[in-house]
């Protein structure tokens, strides 16, 4: 991805995660907001969106398996 790619896609997100639709707020070393993460399919390379930390990370541990993430989803569901 480019960098004149990801300002569009970037745009196109509203400066927000494709995920929870809120924008970045952790904290680089510097003070500065950290860059959303260029999230992409693994097997294909294709660019899904940009996350947030907290997003990325949640498919990062859910190994990018939908059954982990259906079964996380219908766990918060009957346990809310």
């Amino acid at each position: 991805m480019t960098s004149q790619q990801y300002l569009e896609k970037l745009i196109t997100q509203n400066n927000c995660c494709a995920i929870c639709n809120k924008p970045e707020h952790r904290l680089l070393k510097t003070g500065d907001i950290k860059p959303l993460s260029v999230d992409h399919n693994h097997t294909t390379g294709e660019v899904r969106g940009l996350l947030c930390n907290d997003c990325n990370s949640l498919l990062g541990f859910a190994k990018e398996n939908v059954e982990i993430l259906q079964s996380a989803i219908n766990y918060l569901t009957r346990n809310w």
